[in-house]
């Protein structure tokens, strides 16, 4: 496949935790995708498939992905490598040990959940922290999409309540990822360089915090 003009990111799914697993869990993406490298692979989530929430053989697994990450950049076969869904907990963790420090964090963000903490932590490490989820919930009452204080911030600035929420995530310095299938929303979503928020406006947002998770939460596992 040609890599000239792609960014492939890829990420370690939980039943493939551990020493060993990882590794053959990421050469066989490498294979399935048809490249000789990837960008940015990712432990997607701190814990392990089928094990309870609270068994202390999660934060052993996990390091073992890690170790084998850090010899496959070491290789050559992956440009960076970083979490998804870490807490600081397992932030503070994986750093305690890791040579290879994670490149990104990546995390549900979102004015309903700002996580203001972990995102100064990561600052503080030079982890570049990402945002998913930042439109909040898909579900039918869209309460993030619906919020009055950015539907009126939308309307002031002729924009639209999503391209509020990116924008006010950009502004931060912290990175978004956006999903849709749609082309008018995918330019939408491209469309949020050209308008500032008003001082005014941001801490009217930040005001929206509640530390509410509209996808899971990783602060269960040990």
């Amino acid at each position: 496949m040609e890599r000239s003009d792609l960014f492939i990111t890829s990420k370690l799914g939980p039943k493939n935790q551990g020493r060993g697993k990882c590794r053959e869990a990421f050469l066989k993406t490498l294979s399935d995708l048809q490249v000789s490298y990837l960008d940015l692979y990712l432990i997607h989530w701190p814990g392990a498939q089928g094990m309870k929430p609270e068994d202390d053989r999660h934060s052993e697994l996990r390091k073992g992905s890690w170790l084998d990450m850090q010899e496959l950049c070491r290789e050559g076969k992956v440009r960076s490598i970083g979490v998804s869904n870490y807490t600081q907990t397992h932030l503070e963790e994986l750093l305690s040990f890791c040579d290879i420090k994670p490149s990104v964090l990546q995390v549900e963000h979102h004015p309903h959940l700002q996580q203001n903490e972990l995102r100064d932590f990561c600052r503080q490490h030079g982890i570049h922290f990402q945002a998913y989820s930042s439109l909040g919930t898909s579900s039918e009452d869209r309460k993030l999409l619906n919020d009055p204080a950015v539907k009126v911030i939308a309307a002031k600035h002729g924009i639209s309540p999503a391209q509020v929420l990116l924008r006010w995530a950009v502004q931060q310095g912290i990175g978004v990822i956006p999903k849709s299938t749609h082309p008018d929303h995918i330019a939408e979503n491209l469309n949020i360089f050209d308008v500032d928020l008003s001082p005014s406006d941001m801490i009217q947002i930040h005001a929206l915090n509640q530390e509410l998770h509209y996808c899971w939460n990783p602060a269960t596992i040990t």
